[in-house]
């Protein structure tokens, strides 16, 4: 075969190669490049800080993973659902794990109130307040000093009993620190109502319980009366008789009186001694 056809060949080959090549190069530059993508969770509503997250606030949407906010996103509803907000998240905002916490991490009083309950808080000293044992999630009854109109007298009454304890002083959580000026109790309206009538009407005590006793009490009230009634009278002391004693003889007398009429006049008289003849 002459040389100018081996060449032509060649020629059509690399020509066909290059084509087929620059064809390939089309066809992939032509496809949408696919990025690896993360389902993460959003906010369908907006959601205020320290507040309590439901299901219903919640939605998951797809987003690619080189986004820088979708490192530290959550990817599952469950790990949200149940969880308290620590800070105002906006609507379509991706939940970060640092928005989030347990509620019996959340800071502040108001995740371990129940639904129903308030906190109301008393003042104490160690007198009224058990000495500084009392400690948070402890159960206390309250005890108070007020008038009864009908029975016209103060009456001791134990009018609230079994009120969980949520804070002392100021600590919510620490366990090694006890009440030493007053105590943040777990109480319904009406509790709270009665709790405030019984501070206004004197200073109230406190009586620790068992963590294992919410045995209720039947209370009717207690005066000084009924103290009076239950407190006996002691008796008067026994004393042994003491025996009477004769009066001891009176000396002879020494005087006589001799009465002449209307005259009378007394004479002393000497006795005589024994043995000597009288006169």
């Amino acid at each position: 075969m002459r040389p100018g056809t081996l060449f032509l060949i060649g020629a059509i080959v690399l020509a066909a190669a290059t084509a087929y090549f620059f064809y390939d190069f089309l066809q992939q530059a032509s496809k949408p490049k696919t990025v690896p993508e993360k389902i993460v969770v959003m906010a369908r509503t907006a959601i205020p800080a320290r507040q309590a997250i439901t299901a219903d606030m919640l939605t998951t949407v797809r987003y690619p993973v080189n986004l820088v906010f979708v490192t530290n996103s959550v990817a599952e509803l469950k790990d949200v659902v149940g969880k308290w907000s620590m800070v105002a998240i906006k609507q379509y905002e991706t939940i970060r794990t640092g928005d989030i916490v347990d509620k019996n991490k959340m800071p502040g009083l108001a995740p371990r109130i129940p639904s129903g309950k308030r906190a109301i808080t008393i003042s104490i000293s160690d007198s009224r307040g058990v000495a500084g044992a009392i400690f948070p999630g402890d159960r206390v009854d309250i005890i108070a000093n007020v008038k009864d109109p009908r029975r016209n007298e103060a009456v001791v009454q134990v009018p609230l009993q079994n009120l969980e304890v949520l804070a002392v002083d100021k600590n919510i959580t620490d366990p090694t620190v006890g009440a030493t000026s007053s105590l943040t109790l777990c109480a319904t309206p009406d509790e709270a109502q009665l709790i405030t009538v019984a501070e206004d009407s004197g200073p109230i005590r406190v009586m620790l319980r068992a963590r294992d006793d919410d045995k209720a009490i039947v209370d009717t009230g207690f005066s000084p009366a009924d103290f009076l009634k239950r407190t006996p009278v002691p008796e008067a002391p026994k004393t042994a008789a003491v025996p009477m004693q004769a009066a001891p003889p009176r000396p002879p007398s020494n005087k006589i009186t001799i009465t002449i009429g209307s005259n009378s006049k007394e004479y002393d008289v000497k006795p005589s001694k024994e043995g000597e003849p009288k006169k």
